[in-house]
């Protein structure tokens, strides 16, 4: 993926969990690609070799962020 698309996906996700909230942001991810493209190569692409871990911890760290 261009590093153009990942901005983008980057700040898309940023305003979702801005007005959503976390869970239902995920939940309108899940309900938008449901049986559409490769979702782990594309969250492979947005997280990079990032354990699940590392990830909750970006998400906590940018939650604390906002507050």
């Amino acid at each position: 993926m261009r590093r153009e698309n990942t901005e983008l996906l980057r700040k898309g996700w940023k305003l979702l969990v801005e007005h959503l909230g976390l869970p239902q942001a995920l939940q309108f991810i899940i309900l938008l690609e449901r049986g559409k493209g490769d979702s782990v190569a594309e969250f492979k692409d947005y997280w990079g070799e990032a354990s699940i871990d590392e990830i909750h911890a970006r998400i906590i760290q940018w939650k604390e962020q906002q507050a």
